[in-house]
């Protein structure tokens, strides 16, 4: 039903903006639905900031969404008066290129899978009080975004909402949310038992997660560009999946005494790392964990027990696939306690290293 409106569009306005002047429009909804009848197709084209009041839903959305989408004109979107809308759909606003503004209102609760993904000129984006859930990808791509703020009701985010927001230096949460909360611009679960997102364009080199936290979540701190070193406390025992992707700052990891566990494919992609020190605590750890990490040299693990990875995994040091590159077994040096020294020589993944060296616990 929207597509006729969507090719009608492209044949009455122009799909790119020849005015000069910034063009507002005040659109005051009677009933849900019924935007489409409010607001002449032939001023479509010219409108460069919109506000709209009143009650909307599903099919208002899809029609502004490809109003938006054939004229691509639409900078400044103010929905903040608008009543009824539950949902933002899934990919409702993905693509639209000119947008650079968005203000939500306060009867949303949750916005859907790439609601707002590749808005590459999106800047800003307010919530209300009253959404409680954005999805995967909502935001995915939207690289002007520098700051975001969630409302103290979100209880549910989905954090690859923010993949590829690579200039996102601050996370903000609205005081009295009970599930999130932010220190200093990082994104952590409430009262920081588990860091949930650092800013990819955060400008600080090094970062000291706080006593207290005992998880770094999936994806945490994926695609840092400034990012050289992480100190992590003793509070800390788990490393989740791909918590320091494609980090390409990091020269030498230590792993903080205390983690037990390390999941797959948490240093993926470090290709600049060339040593790693691993925790006495260190009980298990994941597929990849080390994947194009290419020029790590030199690994020193303190555990007196080989730490233990699924017997899926041939080996989580070396990748089956020959394109993509891993450690150099052949090459890298493997420092464990030489009390142990048999036992790493002996367990699966381990005893692959060619250069294995004992050290005496202390040195």
């Amino acid at each position: 039903m929207f597509q006729k409106y969507f090719i009608a569009l492209c044949l009455l306005v122009p799909c790119t903006n020849t005015f000069a002047e910034t063009v507002t429009k005040s659109v005051t909804s009677t009933s849900a639905n019924s935007l489409k009848n409010q607001l002449p197709m032939a001023e479509w084209g010219a409108i460069n900031e919109l506000t709209i009041t009143g009650p909307m839903g599903a099919a208002d959305i899809s029609f502004l969404s490809n109003v938006a989408k054939a004229t691509n004109n639409l900078k400044v979107l103010n929905m903040s008066g608008v009543t009824d809308l539950l949902e933002i759909e899934k990919g409702a606003f993905s693509g639209i290129k000119s947008l650079e503004s968005v203000s939500l209102p306060a009867s949303l609760n949750t916005i859907s899978e790439k609601a707002f993904m590749d808005c590459t000129s999106l800047t800003t984006i307010t919530f209300a009080e009253g959404l409680t859930t954005i999805n995967d990808r909502a935001f995915c791509n939207d690289s002007l975004l520098t700051s975001i703020t969630f409302p103290s009701t979100l209880g549910d985010l989905n954090v690859s909402a923010l993949d590829g927001c690579d200039n996102l230096q601050e996370i903000k949460v609205t005081p009295g949310n009970q599930v999130y909360s932010s220190i200093s611009g990082v994104l952590y679960t409430m009262d920081n038992p588990t860091i949930i997102k650092y800013p990819v364009a955060r400008v600080d080199e090094e970062f000291t997660i706080p006593d207290g936290t005992t998880n770094i979540g999936d994806n945490a701190f994926a695609n840092c560009k400034l990012l050289k070193s992480v100190e992590m406390p003793e509070s800390v025992k788990s490393i989740g999946k791909n918590a320091f992707l494609n980090c390409k700052g990091f020269t030498n990891v230590l792993v903080g005494d205390g983690v037990t566990t390390i999941a797959d494919f948490a240093f993926l992609g470090c290709e600049n790392m060339v040593a790693v020190a691993l925790p006495r605590s260190l009980k298990t750890i994941g597929d990849g964990i080390f994947s194009r990490c290419c020029n790590i040299t030199s690994i020193r693990c303190e555990a007196d027990v080989p730490p233990t990875y699924s017997p899926l995994i041939n080996n989580p040091f070396v990748t089956e696939d020959a394109t993509i590159c891993s450690i150099n077994l052949a090459t890298c040096v493997l420092s464990i306690p030489a009390k142990a020294q048999t036992k790493y020589e002996e367990a699966k993944g381990w005893g692959t290293f060619a250069n294995i060296e004992g050290f005496q616990v202390g040195k």
